[in-house]
């Protein structure tokens, strides 16, 4: 009997956590859902019941693919009842929940494409009562409304989940703790085909400092009433076959400057970058466009020089975008076709003027912050070397004593393409 009686106490506790994965599963899109179906109305009790409607706010961190983390409060109410009789079946366990979404989940889920959402999720439950005092571990699928997701700002999103009904043969208490959430989702883009993300797993946390309890119920003698059930929406069970991840393509124009640490000059930048960035790892593949570009240094601390740089990519950037910042390396020679006194008297220099090894300038975007490539931002180095130069006349070894050395700086503002 025993054995029956952890069966049936697993279920209660399976549909709550049905409701709670439900809505966090919305989490891991931003959208301005449409309006649940009438019939997935919250549950109420009918008249004379002892099955109030369950209610459950809890807050989880949830790590997405490429963007990094990003938080969610979920509202559930289920149809659990807070008493049932012994032997008496509970009717279909049913939950729908309301998801509020930050506007930084908005931002990201646009950064890569994603104009709708839909998916499922898997919720773990431990639960603890008559016949399983050391409590057991349970797991149950769920669906999310499909939303749209909108151009800013926080939303709602609304979800159903359920589970099968419950007959108990033993009094007593039931109490579910709800635990991690995995999500199996998918984006779409504006056109109503997959995000280059395609379908993505993602898993959530409890946000420290909560009470996980989600079910408390006592099983008693004698039938209880119970809630009319609720009529399921379209989109449950959430059965759509995966889609392979894709390719992310962003475009910039950019603008900065570089500092040369011992010329003791800084010379503008201007370029464009383009980048394919994968939907499954994040890897970034592309080409970066410095172009020609001069700056006034101070040779020997007093002599006024102009020298004319020009970066000369060798073969493609490469690096990652993850947890929502980039990462590259671009690998360049640095060539000096002028260096010119007083900007008229030329002094070294020439065709084959250039760095004698190339220079690695490894760029990211600020620690810590966001990079949306929809909106752009800044990528930067605080240290890149240039090599001893090579072919650039009688003055070259004096030259080279500023140009070459560590301690190189550069600073850019990347604007997307129109």
């Amino acid at each position: 009997m025993k054995k029956k009686s952890a069966r049936l106490r697993t279920g209660i506790a399976l549909g709550t956590a049905t409701g709670v994965a439900v809505g966090l599963a919305g989490a891991l899109g931003a959208g301005t859902a449409a309006a649940a179906p009438a019939a997935a109305a919250a549950p109420s009790a009918a008249a004379g019941s002892s099955a109030a409607a369950a209610a459950k706010s809890l807050t989880y961190t949830c790590n997405y693919p490429l963007i990094g983390k990003r938080q969610v409060k979920v509202d559930i109410e289920t149809n659990v009842p807070a008493k049932l009789g012994v032997g008496q079946s509970s009717g279909k366990i049913q939950v729908t929940f309301t998801a509020t979404l930050g506007a930084d989940t908005t931002s990201g889920l646009g950064a890569v494409d994603g104009a709708t959402i839909e998916g499922a999720a898997d919720a773990k439950a431990a639960i603890t009562g008559p016949g399983f005092p050391n409590g057991l571990n349970v797991n149950i699928k769920n669906a999310i409304q499909p939303a749209s997701i909108p151009a800013s700002g926080s939303f709602q999103l609304k979800g159903y989940g359920e589970a099968p009904a419950l007959t108990f043969d033993e009094a007593g208490p039931v109490v579910a703790k709800l635990g991690a959430m995995d999500f199996t989702i998918l984006l779409k883009k504006k056109d109503g085909s997959p995000a280059a993300l395609g379908t993505f797993k993602a898993a959530c946390t409890q946000d420290a400092g909560q009470d996980p309890t989600v079910v408390q119920a006592e099983i008693v003698e004698g039938d209880q009433t119970l809630p009319p059930p609720l009529t399921p929406p379209s989109y449950f069970p959430y059965t759509a076959a995966p889609v392979a991840p894709g390719v992310l393509k962003y475009g910039f124009t950019l603008g900065g400057k570089s500092l040369i640490k011992n010329a003791n000059g800084t010379v503008p930048l201007k370029g464009t970058i383009g980048v394919d960035v994968d939907g499954a790892t994040g890897a970034i593949n592309g080409d970066l466009f410095l172009g020609k570009t001069s700056g006034q240094m101070n040779i020997l601390g007093f002599l006024p020089v102009t020298a004319e740089v020009d970066f000369e990519q060798i073969g493609k950037t490469v690096g990652t975008y993850a947890g929502g910042e980039i990462a590259t390396t671009s690998t360049m020679n640095i060539k000096m076709p002028n260096f010119l006194v007083f900007g008229a008297i030329p002094i070294g220099g020439g065709a084959n003027c250039k760095t004698s090894e190339p220079s690695v300038i490894k760029l990211t975007s600020p620690a810590g912050q966001f990079f949306n490539p929809k909106a752009g931002g800044k990528l930067g180095t605080a240290d890149y070397k240039i090599a001893p130069i090579k072919d650039c006349g009688a003055l070259e070894g004096i030259l080279s004593l500023f140009a070459a050395g560590t301690g190189n700086t550069i600073d850019l503002d990347l604007t997307p393409k129109a």
